[in-house]
């Protein structure tokens, strides 16, 4: 096992279980088929929600998993997470080892699924590598697929995402007999993300249709199954789902991002791209807005940041009609991006230390980074007092008015980096529709929602207090660094790992 599998392995193997039991979650027993009333839809026109830390027991607009899975009611599940700790997530679901149980598919990045993958390659005869290559895991898949089987049923099939980054996309598709529950988060599936740090939900409730359509997909059902398939998804589930539900009711935009160059006729489809396409068609004249408009970043993970490419963002993430190539300069957009300082780290309480090796800065080294690109960085305060997050929230809003619902809001798995979201490139061949440019260093697989603004309030619990407290679990007031003192938070083995030379500035971070 390579030092930064050693380092996320051991850091989930935390001291949590004695905050958990603090906070007396009563996790769903495996029990018998329910008798119980057939569930109905509770999120049929969407949700936003925030994770239900012990601090928010009572409060609004928050969720954990067992609000999402009702596992005697499920008839199939496909769960898809970049992490996935076995012991806090699999309680939620019906395996079975004898025939007749729900199929279940289960979707990871193989390279942290490390102790089966070893056995796996044991079995198969391939020597274990750190960084599993694609021939590799082709070999591999079939004793995968039987060790994971045998130790928790045989309705469960794995599925696995390569890529040259990470396979980073958070997802559960969850299919009960009148609808499909759509979930789409920041949260790995480790109670670290989906109890005890601060992180966001996006969830949609698609009813089934009285006949399946024979139509192709189209819209954001068509997204979804392309980036389903995209992460390896069994053809049978993908077949099992397509045409079979009604997904009127969404109006918020999937962004996603797969590995490779964009440009040309799929130059729109991914990253920053596709994200400046939806904003221009949402024709919210952000440009002209600019001396109102605050656009504020919070991500677990932050790329080695230069002006060039928050440049290249803050364009995208503005609609700009036109981008520039931004050659040469100093000076950065305005912009707020929220990340926990060494010692914002070292006040948060013993679960949230515990897991902060999952979360890192690639702008290093700290000392000799662009003061200019430093002055964006502001503290992390959780509304919920010590504690952290795995969060990535872009959110565009008018500061100079709380009532006015934001611009728009993304959440879901992009952190704030190249790999997830790409770079801009002059596209030599020309393209109109992106002001010549494509897309390039784009290596994760990523997933998330840009919600329009004016859908938030709706998409909130009711009683939610403001769409603020309701979607975003930091204190947006929180001071930008002093740069005499101040340093972003870094494990110290990820900064070990970049003075050996490999801290390329990839998102490898949960």
């Amino acid at each position: 096992m390579g030092d930064k599998q050693k380092v996320a392995l051991g850091a989930l193997k935390r001291k949590a279980d004695s905050d958990l039991d603090e906070f007396k979650i009563t996790r769903p027993a495996r029990t018998q088929k329910s008798t119980a009333p057939r569930l109905s839809m509770a999120y049929a026109n969407g949700a936003v929600r925030i994770t239900r830390t012990p601090g928010r027991k009572y409060a609004k607009n928050c969720i954990n998993l067992q609000d999402v899975i009702h596992k005697d009611q499920l008839e199939s599940a496909c769960i898809y997470s970049f992490f996935i700790a076995e012991e806090e997530l699999y309680g939620y679901l019906p395996f079975s080892h004898t025939s007749g149980g729900i199929p279940i598919y289960i979707g990871r990045d193989p390279n942290f699924d490390v102790p089966t993958v070893q056995m796996a390659s044991t079995q198969a005869g391939v020597k274990f590598q750190e960084k599993i290559s694609r021939k590799q895991l082709d070999i591999i898949r079939p004793a995968l697929q039987q060790l994971h089987r045998q130790r928790y049923g045989q309705n469960l099939q794995t599925f696995y995402a390569w890529g040259p980054g990470s396979c980073h996309s958070k997802i559960l598709l969850l299919v009960y007999p009148t609808f499909l529950r759509i979930v789409i988060t920041s949260c790995n599936m480790m109670s670290i993300d989906t109890e005890l740090g601060d992180n966001q939900w996006y969830i949609h409730d698609v009813p089934k249709r009285p006949s399946p359509s024979t139509r192709s997909p189209a819209g954001f059902e068509a997204d979804l199954l392309s980036h389903m398939e995209a992460l390896g998804t069994p053809k049978d589930f993908l077949d099992s789902i397509q045409g079979v539900y009604d997904y009127s009711t969404v109006k918020v935009h999937l962004i996603t991002s797969v590995p490779g160059t964009c440009s040309g006729a799929k130059a729109e489809k991914h990253g920053l791209l596709r994200l400046r396409r939806i904003v221009k068609e949402m024709d919210l004249k952000l440009p002209e807005k600019a001396e109102e408009l605050q656009l504020e970043v919070c991500t677990a993970s932050v790329g080695n940041l230069n002006a060039k490419w928050l440049h290249g963002f803050y364009d995208c993430a503005l609609g700009k009609d036109t981008l520039g190539t931004h050659d040469d300069v100093r000076d950065v957009p305005k912009l707020k991006l929220f990340y926990p300082t060494m010692q914002d780290v070292k006040k948060a309480d013993e679960a949230a230390q515990d897991a902060a090796s999952n979360i890192g800065c690639h702008t290093r080294p700290w000392d000799k980074a662009p003061q200019e690109v430093k002055r964006i960085f502001h503290h992390y305060e959780s509304k919920d007092r010590g504690k952290l997050f795995h969060q990535k929230l872009i959110l565009a809003y008018n500061p100079r008015d709380n009532t006015q619902l934001p611009y728009y809001a993304y959440v879901g798995s992009a952190n704030f980096s190249q790999s997830a979201w790409g770079a801009l490139e002059h596209d030599k061949k020309g393209n109109e529709s992106t002001s010549d440019k494509k897309l390039i260093k784009l290596t994760n697989f990523e997933c998330g929602v840009l919600i329009p603004g004016h859908l938030v309030k709706d998409l909130l619990e009711d009683g939610t207090e403001s769409w603020q407290e309701g979607i975003v679990p930091h204190v947006q007031t929180a001071l930008p660094y002093d740069l005499s003192k101040d340093k972003a938070w870094n494990d110290y083995r990820w900064t070990k790992d970049y003075r050996e030379g490999e801290g390329s500035g990839n998102d490898w971070s949960f």
